[in-house]
């Protein structure tokens, strides 16, 4: 096998999935369920990537039934990221027998497997393996569609759990930026771009039977392959610091559904009562401040208290107490001394991150706070 330039970024990443894989299995590392969810993500693509590694040095031409082995583990992969997903979303999420329903495509897609390839005679293997421009790609198009499927389909579902997540915290906390786990948006919707243009490589390797660009596309794969490695392990290891999942109490709050029933005369009640304790204690001042916080320290359940801030105040808890903040900042930007500086009012009012302080401080004024302070600053 020539070691050129994809055979190592894909031999590279093989080689890093084992070796990551390993130290998570050490202690206390092994104890957390996102990373075991990440060892199978791991395992399941170095297995993909060891398949390229064997057709290049002829391994599955020699011993055809050690091909798309790598393939088939693989596809326990999207199901795997899609928990593993969960599993940085909700502190308390483990792995139960109801999950094993996840297993199916692994199941289904391991029996047309068999039914497609492994119960055909050898010499029919062998023919199969060589009339593929790369490894892994299936031996019919109902296999390609079936594998590709699978990973898109768990991708969008995933992707789109992350985008309902991101909308939903802000009901719940008031600083969101370590919370939105946007890292892996990103990469996921990343990865689902390599997969449809894998889809696409396929599907063309049937429509035109022998596409051109071989080697660009194993290229496109080991870079794809190092770089997706590489991201996901960096942010993985350092998600757990910033942000551990949402409480049992916390994740309540994000899917429980509004109840009708307490939209009475009370939402008028309780709007006066919020705001006069929002306007008294300034609880917004606390940059880590929750839902759950503020209803402890007014007195409503944090369920009800959701329930007003979105139907009475017409907004969510995020917007809400940042609309407090930038009062706040505009007050102390226009009679504040002279030595405070836009950043000491950032952190006074409760903001703890800059772009989130300038963009919601612009959307409220149409100025940036300098321009604001220089605007409306009143001499002492």
């Amino acid at each position: 096998m020539q070691m050129d330039i994809p055979n190592f970024l894909i031999a590279a990443s093989a080689m890093q999935a084992v070796v990551l894989s390993l130290f998570l299995l050490l202690p206390p590392n092994i104890e957390k369920t996102s990373n075991k969810l990440l060892i199978v993500i791991l395992i399941s693509f170095s297995a993909e990537y060891v398949e390229f590694l064997l057709s290049g040095i002829g391994l599955t031409t020699k011993y055809p039934n050690f091909a798309y082995v790598g393939t088939l583990i693989a596809i326990l992969q999207p199901p795997a990221i899609y928990l593993y997903t969960k599993s940085l979303m909700y502190r308390g999420f483990e792995v139960k027998p109801h999950h094993s329903v996840h297993l199916l495509p692994f199941a289904l897609t391991s029996v047309m497997f068999i039914f497609e390839y492994y119960i055909q005679p050898d010499i029919i293997k062998e023919q199969i393996i060589q009339q593929q421009d790369l490894p892994g790609i299936p031996s019919s198009i109902w296999l390609a569609l079936a594998v590709h499927g699978v990973f898109l389909f768990y991708l969008f579902c995933a992707i789109k759990m992350l985008h309902n997540f991101s909308i939903g915290i802000k009901g719940i906390f008031s600083d969101v930026d370590s919370k939105q786990i946007s890292w892996l948006k990103i990469l996921l919707l990343g990865y689902a771009i390599v997969w449809a243009v894998s889809l696409a490589y396929c599907l063309s390797f049937y429509i035109f039977k022998r596409p051109a660009g071989t080697e660009y596309v194993r290229l496109f794969g080991g870079v794809a392959g190092f770089a997706f490695i590489n991201i996901l392990v960096f942010y993985a290891l350092k998600q757990s610091v910033l942000f551990s999942g949402l409480t049992k109490e916390e994740g309540e709050l994000l899917t429980d559904e509004p109840f009708e029933d307490k939209i009475t005369h009370a939402t008028a009640e309780q709007k006066k009562r919020i705001a006069q304790f929002m306007e008294l204690k300034q609880p917004f001042l606390n940059s880590n401040l929750s839902i759950n916080q503020l209803a402890k320290q007014i007195g409503i359940p944090p369920r009800e208290l959701s329930f007003v801030i979105n139907k009475g105040f017409k907004t969510n808890f995020f917007d809400f107490i940042g609309g407090y903040r930038i009062q706040h900042a505009k007050h102390l930007l226009v009679h504040q001394d002279s030595g405070k500086t836009i950043l000491d009012v950032m952190y006074e009012s409760g903001f703890n991150s800059k772009s989130v302080f300038n963009t919601a401080f612009k959307q409220e004024t149409g100025m940036t706070p300098s321009q604001y302070k220089k605007k409306h600053t009143i001499p002492l």
